[in-house]
């Protein structure tokens, strides 16, 4: 691949690969619900793109170990899952809220960075870099609001409570995924800009 190919191609990456950590398509099997859609997949794209990108933007390399370990912990609560061991249950509380942050610290290194490039790419006049800025703000805010929220939920047993925050949960799930389907618009425009940018002409001799 040439330098131009492998970014398209990572970028492309990184948008599928943050349509598989947002989107879940359950099947229930035997009464377990198995995720065909497994966000370690996602992991594992973002890795890959990590690869790709890491020429144009150095400090993504740093985010590889970070993405590998992520991986490794969603493949391993989608296997448990298959076996009948939840991973988001009270007793694995703690170990989740410090996925979380990690989670959190990685989306907005990574996403910074995806502003970076599209600073260098995008055409005079245009602002994608400041959107995916913008973006990346409101997903990581209403992703913690979220996973505080489901955390909530699961402490407090009282039923007219846990239904007050069952509600708020689905609403802010609505508004993370439209926020998912924004970046992956983003993504596709940064690439679609890559594609079209000129090539640099090296200087004369």
């Amino acid at each position: 691949m040439t330098d131009r190919e492998t970014l398209y191609s990572g970028l492309s990456n990184a948008a599928w690969g943050y349509f598989l950590l947002h989107f879940n398509f359950n099947l229930g099997f035997n009464g377990v619900r198995i995720n065909i859609l497994p966000e370690f997949a996602g992991f594992l794209l973002l890795l890959s793109a990590i690869r790709k990108l890491s020429a144009e933007r150095r400090d993504l390399s740093l985010l590889r170990p970070l993405c590998i370990l992520l991986a490794a912990w969603h493949g391993a609560k989608w296997v448990l899952a298959i076996v009948g061991i939840n991973m988001d249950d009270l007793r694995f509380i703690y170990l989740s809220l410090i996925v979380m942050v990690a989670t959190l610290y990685f989306h907005y290194q990574f996403l910074t960075d995806m502003a970076a490039l599209a600073e260098r790419y995008q055409p005079e006049g245009e602002s994608l870099d400041r959107r995916i800025r913008n973006r990346r703000t409101a997903l990581l805010v209403l992703t913690t609001a979220f996973d505080l929220l489901g955390s909530l939920v699961q402490l407090f047993q009282l039923e007219e409570q846990a239904a007050v925050l069952a509600g708020a949960v689905t609403c802010a799930a609505v508004v993370i995924l439209i926020l998912v389907i924004l970046i992956m618009v983003s993504l596709f425009q940064l690439r679609r800009f890559v594609r079209d940018c000129e090539p640099e002409i090296p200087p004369a001799e």
